[in-house]
């Protein structure tokens, strides 16, 4: 069984991979954006219970988000949260999202792509409920 540093990063850069797959290179890197999207995505992907640390950790979303933190300092990611200011900038080390995915893991792109896509959709709503409110 992979450590629970291990398995955040993978879940991490496996996120990062998945957004990139739908055409996402950037995103919030406001922490309640990150953790709530998190969240919501977790909750629903069927794959979760194959990363037991972060699934019994007191607070998941809050693991993921010291995940992303750390991405750009760890050696030799395959997928990397870079920080640009308010947002992370997705950087898949010039590979494609299909060559990056058989350098991650075992998991297919599309398992990712399942974890990325309700991460999008919670994430572009609470971007657009602060839009909508003047924030």
């Amino acid at each position: 069984m992979a450590s629970k540093k291990d398995q955040v990063a993978e879940v991490v850069e496996g996120l990062g991979l998945g957004l990139a797959a739908l055409g996402v290179r950037r995103v919030s890197s406001w922490k309640l954006d990150i953790e709530f999207s998190f969240s919501h995505a977790w909750r629903e992907w069927a794959h979760a219970d194959e990363y037991p640390s972060i699934g019994r950790a007191v607070k998941p979303d809050n693991e993921f988000w010291i995940g992303v933190t750390n991405s750009e300092r760890r050696k030799w990611p395959v997928v990397a949260w870079r920080s640009d200011g308010a947002d992370y900038v997705i950087d898949l080390r010039d590979r494609t999202p299909g060559e990056a995915a058989e350098s991650l893991s075992d998991r297919p792109l599309d398992q990712w792509i399942a974890l990325a896509t309700p991460y999008r959709e919670r994430l572009d709503e609470m971007i657009a409920r602060r839009a909508a409110e003047g924030n």
